[in-house]
């Protein structure tokens, strides 16, 4: 309410911009939402700065012209990510043959789908991968001790870089995630990408059989497939989907993100001339 209180009387004064990271989901509490924004909302904001798609459609309910839209609010620290991508290639090293999580061992994080498939995964894989984990949490005693797994626990940011670059696939099988920088991380870096569809940046980051591939939430034979598909599939093959992988990351870098807000905040300014 204060926010709301501070921000109408600028209108006219200075560029107001709304950010929010939620997704679209045609709930009852979003659905009401779009029906007072023109009342509540858009008094206070002049234009909405979302991380991608599914929010941008959000913004629209609310609302919001297309043109006072700008998407890639989130971006990962593009530079220390890609050089490890660019390492292994100068190097002439092949794709790490492991597989890797990155995240808080909860329900929401999708831990038992992921501990369901990886086993399903080392039954009927001839030359299975390991799974490597960094994070803490609750279930963690699902991945614990189980052959195949390596429990990292918390990694410091400083360290990602590292981490990722020792694996040659993340896997993601959240419930929901309203956008998820690790996927943008784990595409710089030149791995390929598991996500469940629910994940909100596999729109822009993933895509079926050419850097990665979408199962659906909660299915463990489906992940269980998808990462047998991967680890099965040839290094020429597996290379292309790096590379692929790491080209649909430049769509968001730090210099990106300061010139999209100034030439945005430019373009709004000779809009409401």
């Amino acid at each position: 309410p204060i926010y709301r209180r501070l921000m109408k009387p600028l209108k006219g004064r200075c560029l107001r911009i709304m950010t929010m990271d939620n997704c679209w989901n045609a709930t009852l509490k979003q659905r009401l939402g779009a029906l007072v924004s023109p009342f509540y909302v858009r008094p206070m904001a002049d234009a909405a700065w979302v991380p991608g798609q599914r929010q941008a459609t959000f913004a629209r309910k609310l609302n919001y012209p297309i043109r006072r839209i700008l998407q890639g609010l989130y971006c990962c620290e593009f530079a220390a990510f890609a050089a490890k991508h660019q390492q292994r290639l100068d190097e002439k090293r092949p794709l790490p043959s492991a597989f890797l999580f990155v995240g808080r061992l909860i329900e929401v994080k999708g831990i038992r789908t992921l501990a369901d498939a990886y086993q399903r995964y080392r039954v009927n894989a001839k030359a299975p991968w390991p799974l490597i984990v960094c994070g803490t949490g609750p279930l963690s005693s699902l991945l614990e001790g189980k052959p195949g797994v390596q429990i990292q626990g918390f990694v410091q940011p400083s360290e990602l870089p590292g981490v990722l670059a020792s694996a040659g696939c993340l896997l993601l099988p959240s419930v929901f995630e309203p956008w998820a920088l690790v996927v943008h991380e784990a595409s710089a870096a030149g791995l390929l990408i598991i996500a469940a569809e629910n994940v909100g940046s596999v729109p822009h980051l993933v895509q079926n059989y050419y850097n990665g591939f979408l199962v659906s939430t909660g299915d463990p034979v489906g992940l269980a497939e998808a990462m047998t598909w991967v680890s099965a599939m040839g290094v020429e093959r597996q290379e292309g989907m790096s590379r692929a992988s790491h080209e649909l990351s430049r769509q968001y870098t730090p210099k990106r993100w300061a010139d999209s807000l100034l030439e945005f905040a430019i373009d709004c300014k000779v809009g409401q001339r």
